[in-house]
């Protein structure tokens, strides 16, 4: 893992009760031959900083966090949070809006995906 392009992300969460959630910090993709402390979690690690690059967009998605709010009861992002989130294709990116499509979800639920999960400012650095 050490020699790729990694995408990491705060281990915890701002823990806020407050509506909508943000459920998660904000990933970034750090350089090869990096490493992190306990305080994040690799989310992935790609030798193609592109393919990183989309794993951190589809993090930021509302879906993805909506996801991880379905399993996360602390504001600690272990890994059982992550296990209703669907593994995507990385070598294209990931919008919320290709997502809901993907998925077929209806007016209704992307509203209330969108009522309980915050935007994230895309961060693709």
């Amino acid at each position: 893992m050490v020699p790729k392009h990694k995408v990491i992300i705060p281990r915890a969460g701002s823990g806020s009760d407050s509506f909508p959630h943000p459920i998660l910090g904000k990933p970034f993709v750090v350089l090869p031959n990096s490493a992190c402390t306990e305080t994040y979690i690799v989310a992935g690690s790609y030798d193609s900083k592109v393919e990183a690059e989309h794993l951190s967009s589809y993090i930021q998605t509302r879906f993805f966090r909506f996801m991880v709010l379905l399993a996360k009861s602390t504001q600690d992002a272990y890994s059982k949070v992550y296990r209703f989130v669907p593994l995507q294709n990385f070598r294209e990116p990931w919008t919320d809006d290709k997502l809901y499509k993907k998925y077929g979800l209806t007016k209704d639920k992307i509203a209330f995906i969108e009522s309980m999960v915050r935007p994230m400012e895309l961060n693709n650095e």
